[in-house]
């Protein structure tokens, strides 16, 4: 390439100062190092955390710390290392590499990665706050009510508002990581050609789409009840326990395969390039991988055997905790196939990869034991369980992280980490780990109970105890040698090379580090081992523009050019403002509350004016497919999931057989004026249509006409179901019993998404000023909610005033 056009593309490419560029970069390498950063700093809080709660441990009736102490520490270290830690560090690893392994020069949303970051960032400090000011969660990482909805304080608060916060982090990622994996790219890379590792990423990603609302739906729950009396989880009230348990495990179970699945990723990548052969059975390993991610979804009960369910429940859902270990298990062969026909080369990488197979083998035995309904009742809140959850979770999950920074640390500081010093801490991390834990199996055989803060003497458990926290210190040992590792590299260590372990994927064909750019040219793909074929480059140089390509989603074919956002500091302030909102909430302060919402409404209008690069179409625009249209497609998802669950939940409380649904003097809902209101939003889907033709045949007055006719009609069903409300809080309110709590919930959010609905209307308003052919985009996108509200409104009708007359 051209002397000239590289100079073209590092102007094009350039960042500003350091200072903008410290607020305002939107670069997916930047913000990968930052949640690797940032995730480690919350790795070695929960392991201090750890080392503390082993030090109490480490003796019989020892007094270190108070039980209220203890409770908070074991909570904050379980939320830290499954929400903090292990889901934002693999996903540094997925920002920094996705891209790179793709053929794309950024993500598919620059400025929506920049704000998942900021609001991971935010919302772990917003939760660690808590245990500064002695009020920390304090009833384990998930929180069962009815403990959780009752308790006093605002420990609990802290973790059901940050979740739902965090939440909003984890949907940003996962609907960037889809859209850039489907769109973004290299042409020729078509599905059957795509590294392990976004397999993976794409999978967990899926996941988290479809995981989160249930999560988000439970926090929901529990804060209506602590705040406003809500009664979801009172059975005095209609309401019931068990659907915490319900919601948390729907989420709770697939967020296993969540933190597992981008980990064997990485050891589907690593395996191939250190025994030097491709991976055997690819097309398995891909298909298993989205196969666990599917099957995680349908096994949740299987933490719940001990709750009192009907037998044939249980027998189900044992059933599919045994199923759900195939994908698995095709995977492991694979493995171990694939290094059975290579010549390994043993290297730090891969000693941790080897470690990882070892640990995984052994907590994926114990799960299978959990799935035989009597043995699972027998060691229930044992610390066979802790043992089981610490070989599956860290031996799963922790063991790949540390393989994967020994592998790709060279790709992006461009040093080597120092080998003998990767063996030690290797052997350190897999002897203390295994001192650590191997013994809580043994000693909640003999009855040690989970969640303890101390114990008397004379049971058996002294010894394992003692053997579990001198495993802890040696473990911790092994981390500080990691992270001495990494910290002599980036001053000490020799150079590394563009590709020091000669691999196969893309992000080694680059320079170490890789420029702004990532490639001088766009990557041409013809196998899944890219950089072990001859190199074969497009003549796609796209130097004179903030750009990459988009590709067909099934075969990779060229079907556009993406223009790319430049720097924002609007995410920064976003996320800011949205922290403003979440500390009013537990504050209980109106003002803040509101003001939170005030700078959230001027950040996302300061989003999207429009920047001296242009928006993230070119022109001419690529494919209507692109970009927006999935981005809405996945939101629609994630907002139809959560409905899905609120409507779940109301038809699961009016089939407990706690009395009449709805409660005596309520059995004859009003229809007219809920339908009439119903009917009107519907008649909107109409409007929006015509607007959306009209915008394709480039009839300007008609689409607005269109649109604003549409923001009428939902104008008019805010004031009908305003009146609505308002009648019915004269018969019963929220705090009545559960069928008040859902009623109210359900009418609430669905009125919250059709205020939205009416923004995103005068937004397309706004936007046909200029009336082009991203306008054209932008109002069949907003077509999308406003039909998808309009299903929602139809749905929810039927279900709080038809089905009741059944």
């Amino acid at each position: 390439m051209a002397a000239t056009n590289v100079e073209q593309l590092r102007h094009e490419w350039a960042e500003p100062g350091a200072l903008m560029t410290a607020v305002a970069t939107v670069d997916h390498k930047r913000i990968g190092v930052r949640y690797l950063i940032t995730a480690t700093l919350f790795f070695l809080l929960a392991g201090l955390e750890a080392v503390t709660m082993r030090t109490q441990l480490a003796r019989p009736n020892e007094r270190l710390l108070t039980p209220e102490a203890y409770d908070q520490l074991f909570s904050m270290h379980g939320i830290t290392m499954i929400f903090l830690f292990v889901t934002p560090m693999l996903s540094g690893f997925g920002n920094y590499f996705v891209p790179l392994m793709v053929g794309a020069r950024d993500m598919a949303f620059p400025r929506l990665n920049a704000l998942s970051y900021w609001v991971f960032l935010a919302s772990g400090i917003f939760m660690y706050s808590g245990l500064l000011i002695g009020s920390a969660p304090d009833a384990g990482w998930f929180s069962y009510a009815p403990l959780s909805s009752t308790s006093p304080g605002s420990n609990l608060d802290f973790y059901g508002l940050g979740l739902i916060f965090l939440g909003i982090s984890s949907t940003a990622g996962a609907v960037n990581f889809i859209v850039t994996i489907i769109r973004l790219r290299a042409p020729g890379m078509s599905l059957n050609r795509m590294p392990l590792f976004c397999w993976a990423i794409l999978a967990t990603s899926l996941s988290l789409v479809f995981a989160i609302p249930s999560l988000t739906a439970d926090c929901l729950f529990l804060e209506l009840s602590r705040k406003w009396g809500y009664h979801f989880f009172d059975a005095a009230h209609g309401g019931d326990a068990l659907l915490w348990q319900h919601l948390f495990w729907i989420f709770g179970h697939p967020d296993v395969y969540i933190i597992f699945l981008p980990a064997v990723g990485i050891v589907s990548t690593i395996i191939p390039v250190f025994s030097r052969r491709p991976m055997v059975a690819y097309h398995l390993v891909a298909l298993a991988t989205m196969a666990t991610a599917f099957l995680g979804f349908g096994v949740w009960v299987h933490h719940m055997f001990a709750v009192g369910l009907p037998q044939i429940t249980m027998t189900v859902f044992a059933a599919a905790s045994m199923v759900i270990a195939i994908p698995s298990g095709i995977q492991v062969f694979a493995w171990i196939a694939t290094l059975m026909r290579g010549r390994p080369v043993m290297r730090t990488p891969f000693l941790f990869v080897v470690g990882f197979i070892v640990t995984f083998v052994i907590g994926g035995l114990s799960g299978v034991m959990f799935a035989v309904i009597p043995f699972d009742q027998q060691v229930t809140d044992s610390y066979f369980v802790v043992a089981h959850f610490h070989y599956v979770l860290f031996g799963g999950a922790v063991f790949p992280i540390l393989a994967a920074i020994h592998y790709w640390l060279p790709k992006i500081s461009g040093r080597m980490l120092d080998e003998r010093l990767g063996a030690a801490s290797f052997w350190s991390i897999f002897l203390g780990f295994n001192l650590t834990f191997f013994p809580m199996h043994i000693a909640g055989l003999l009855g040690m109970p989970r969640r303890v803060y101390t114990y008397p003497s004379g049971m058996g458990w002294d010894a394992l105890n003692l053997l579990s926290t001198i495993g802890s210190y040696v473990l911790a040992i092994g981390i500080l040698m990691v992270v001495v590792n990494v910290l002599w590299s980036l001053v000490r260590g020799r150079p590394a090379g563009n590709d020091p372990w000669e691999a196969n994927t893309l992000e080694w064909s680059t320079t170490s580090p890789p420029p702004n750019y990532n490639f001088a040219t766009i990557p041409v793909v013809r196998s899944p081992d890219p950089n072990w074929d001859e190199p074969q480059r497009s003549d796609l140089l796209l130097a004179h523009g903030h750009e990459t390509v988009a590709t067909s989603e099934l075969e990779g074919e060229l079907d556009g050019v993406l223009r790319m956002p430049e720097e924002s500091v609007w995410p920064l302030i976003l996320a800011v403002s949205l922290a403003v909102f979440f500390v009013g909430l537990i504050a209980s302060s109106n003002t803040a509350a509101w003001t939170g919402i005030g700078m959230i409404v001027v950040s996302l209008a300061g989003w999207h004016l429009p920047t001296a690069r242009g928006d993230e179409r070119s022109d001419p625009p690529p494919a209507e497919r692109t970009g927006g249209w999935w981005g809405m497609v996945l939101l629609i998802a994630t907002e139809a999931t959560l409905f899905a669950v609120l409507l779940a939940t109301y038809f699961y409380l009016r089939f407990e057989p706690k009395g009449a649904w709805p409660p005596d003097g309520l059995r004859d809902p009003k229809l007219l004026k809920p339908l009439v209101a119903t009917l009107i939003l519907v008649a909107s889907s109409a409007s929006i249509v015509l607007s959306t033709l009209a915008a394709r045949r480039g009839q300007l007055v008609r689409v607005r006409v269109g649109l604003l006719v549409t923001i009428a009609l939902g104008v008019v069903f805010l004031i009908l179901q305003r009146q609505i409300i308002d009648a019915s809080l004269r018969a019963f309110h929220p705090g009545t019993d559960a069928y008040g709590s859902i009623f109210y919930t359900l009418l609430g959010l669905h009125a919250a998404h059709v205020v939205l609905g009416v923004l995103l209307a005068a937004w397309a308003v706004l936007r046909t000023i200029r009336f082009d052919r991203s306008a054209v985009v932008t109002v069949r996108v907003v077509s999308f909610y406003v039909h998808f509200v309009n299903v929602v409104a139809a749905v929810v009708f039927l279900a709080l005033y038809v089905s009741p007359r059944g």
